[in-house]
């Protein structure tokens, strides 16, 4: 069950951000993704610092070319003493035709710090 509203964050295809075949660089995907669990912890932690502690089952299903949109959509599914499980869905989109597909999932596992950096304890649910 979800722990809290989904974070979106859309980021355009530029050609810097592509290889010599026009497509995304797996590693800018995993950064933008990284980048929406990293919101979507510090939104739901209730704390101004969350870092990645594991990246797990990130599975890219078709490829991302230059020029199309983005979407990175991360929803906070479990809650621990100090980390979350956050999936990302990164969907590609044709921003003449608006046509959209799924194009990568990933499970990032990321863990709330205090001020000095030690892990600190995600703040209760809201209802």
């Amino acid at each position: 069950m979800p722990e809290g509203p989904e974070t979106r964050i859309c980021e355009f295809v530029y050609p810097p951000d592509t290889n010599h075949m026009g497509t995304l660089y797996g590693g800018t995907l995993m950064a933008w993704m990284d980048k929406a669990a990293g919101v979507a912890g510090i939104r739901r932690a209730g704390s101004t610092t969350v870092v990645t502690a594991a990246v797990d089952g990130l599975t890219f299903r078709v490829p991302i070319r230059q020029g199309e949109l983005v979407e990175l959509v991360a929803q906070v599914e479990s809650v621990g003493r100090t980390s979350m499980s956050v999936r990302v869905e990164a969907h590609r989109e044709d921003p003449v035709t608006e046509k959209r597909e799924l194009c990568t999932v990933g499970h990032f596992t990321m863990v709330a710090l205090d001020a000095e950096g030690r892990p600190t304890a995600v703040r209760p649910a809201t209802v």
